[in-house]
């Protein structure tokens, strides 16, 4: 996908998870996301929306962002606010600009953020959705592209956790809808390594729709198929 189509779908997928919200009491329990209360989702959005900004904004890939406190006043104006902003400044900034981000397996551009910002409001959209009790499917290319930026780039920033793991096997993803596969090589000790290809007998594998895939991947509930060895799937997903 190009750049100004993740913002575009941020832009959509915002307007979507603010939709439910504002439909919710602020206190309602969000089960997809345990402990947390629809306040606590919109305001995690607003600071994550804040903390791209300020990257953007300094423009180093060797400086992440210090953190900063929750906003104490109107959490759906303070959503707004830095949704808005960071759109303009996702907009303004070169693809190319060097930028930090957190994972090593990605070259540290602005362009990084404008699919992770994509995939970060789809999954909370589903979260709100879900606190809702409704569900609207991702459809089948963005999916895809989510579980990719999950198994490509997102799953190797556990260094630590992987520097301990004992675990070693291969996984297989299958988006049947979408036509893509992504084989995850798990070696004791080392980061996991994800390819673009269907192996033929994998240790465990992950199979279904891709918007099912998507929500696997993230932990979320999921019709996908998991078959194989369960523990190695669950180490290569988020949660």
């Amino acid at each position: 996908m190009e750049v100004a189509s993740y913002q575009e779908r941020i832009a959509v997928e915002a307007g979507l998870l603010r939709a439910v919200v504002t439909s919710l009491q602020a206190s309602t329990p969000v089960p997809t996301c345990p402990g947390w209360s629809v306040r606590r989702l919109l305001q995690h959005v607003g600071r994550v929306c804040d903390m791209v900004i300020r990257v953007l904004q300094t423009a180093d890939p060797h400086s992440p962002p210090a953190r900063v406190e929750p906003p104490r006043g109107e959490v759906l104006a303070f959503f707004d606010e830095r949704l808005a902003s960071m759109l303009k400044v996702l907009a303004s900034t070169d693809p190319a600009t060097p930028v930090w981000h957190f994972t090593p397996t990605a070259p540290k551009t602005a362009a990084f953020w404008s699919r992770r910002m994509a995939h970060e409001v789809t999954m909370h959209r589903i979260d709100a959705q879900a606190a809702a009790g409704t569900s609207a499917a991702v459809d089948p290319d963005f999916a895809a592209d989510g579980v990719d930026e999950m198994l490509t780039r997102l799953l190797a920033r556990h260094t630590d956790a992987w520097a301990l793991s004992t675990r070693s096997g291969t996984v297989l993803y299958h988006a049947a809808d979408a036509g893509r596969a992504w084989t995850v090589r798990l070696v004791a000790g080392q980061l996991p390594q994800t390819a673009a290809e269907a192996v033929t007998e994998p240790d465990a594998s992950v199979v279904g729709l891709a918007d099912a895939l998507y929500r696997a991947v993230w932990g979320r509930p999921s019709k996908a198929v998991i078959s194989g060895d369960a523990a190695l799937v669950n180490a290569t997903r988020a949660g």
